[in-house]
């Protein structure tokens, strides 16, 4: 009976080393690496660990490539699962591993290949324990996702800020944008001289970077936003003809946004913004050189600067 005992107590601690070897590699392991782990025990005495393990629902088998590995499973996560049957098991196993971008009841069907009532029975007996929830994607508003309960949505679901309740807020993104241009506006000409230019060499614009500061420490909105969200106005804006792009001095200097003498990869452009004057599109000022002149306030009958010396002007009234 000793002997007996012995033998039990030694497969207990064969278990537990290899379950807390294996909550140790959240990647999972393989028997390789259980014969180098544990040296001490011969493998096949390891691999009735593993079955034990595997039967308990301690350890789950996974497939990388052609490679079997066995991953442990939490205390908390085997809690959760306690009473759940075969069938909601491998369904909330698929849910777990779609992540936060969920899974379809479709394709939970195609990778289960459990019938459809079962699946809606299983989905139904989850969301009841509260372990998964149901969400639409913007993307497919008629498709119905399911994700792990405490899990948020990507944006690729959700459609980021500029979506509520999956439809996109036109007049949040108006205002926000409307928002960027003034205060690239305010950067893009000198106070004291409001219809001249900065200089060819002024590289004193804004970058995306401080602008997505000035939205932020303004409290202009309490919607989260980072920088790539503000690029996506910025380029909107770029589109409406209110704003242009500018490289850096030293991107320009190397031939060309991202650098042209760099090999591999073009690094991304940290682009200065600069704002466009929008005149209105009846005037006949709009047409003609002195309508955008950057030194119509000097310019006279007499002087240096006038309208009969102007080279631009003399071009215009040659067409």
């Amino acid at each position: 009976m000793s002997g007996s005992l012995d033998k039990e107590e030694q497969a207990a601690l064969m278990d537990r080393e290899i379950y807390d070897l294996a909550l140790q590699q959240p990647e999972g392991l393989d028997a390789d690496f259980l014969k180098v782990a544990l040296p001490n025990y011969p493998l096949e005495v390891a691999v009735n660990g593993v079955n034990r393990l595997l039967k308990a629902g301690r350890l789950e088998l996974m497939q990388v490539g052609t490679r079997i590995l066995y991953r442990g499973v939490h205390a908390s996560e085997l809690e959760r699962m306690s009473g759940l049957t075969g069938d909601e098991r491998l369904v909330y196993k698929h849910i777990e591993n779609s992540g936060n971008e969920g899974i379809w009841v479709r394709t939970l069907k195609q990778k289960t290949n459990l019938l459809q009532g079962v699946i809606t029975r299983c989905l139904k007996g989850l969301e009841q324990k509260a372990l998964i929830k149901s969400i639409k994607s913007v993307k497919h508003p008629t498709r119905k996702l399911y994700m792990m309960i405490d899990l948020s949505p990507s944006t690729d679901i959700t459609g980021g800020p500029w979506y509520t309740d999956q439809e996109m807020d036109t007049d949040f993104i108006e205002q926000l944008a409307s928002q960027c241009y003034k205060y690239i506006y305010i950067q893009s000409y000198p106070r004291a001289m409001p219809r001249g230019v900065y200089s060819a060499n002024h590289m004193a614009y804004p970058k995306s970077s401080v602008i997505h500061r000035h939205i932020s420490e303004n409290g202009i909105t309490n919607v989260a936003l980072s920088v790539e969200h503000i690029e996506e106005l910025l380029t909107m804006l770029v589109y409406d003809g209110k704003i242009e792009r500018l490289a850096p001095a030293f991107e320009m200097d190397m031939g060309g946004a991202g650098g042209g003498r760099s090999l591999g990869a073009k690094p991304k452009t940290d682009w200065m913004y600069r704002a466009l004057r929008v005149t209105d599109k009846d005037s006949p000022l709009t047409d003609i050189p002195c309508g955008r002149c950057p030194v119509y306030d000097r310019c006279s009958d007499t002087g240096a600067i006038t309208p009969s010396k102007c080279e631009y002007l003399k071009t215009w009234l040659s067409f």
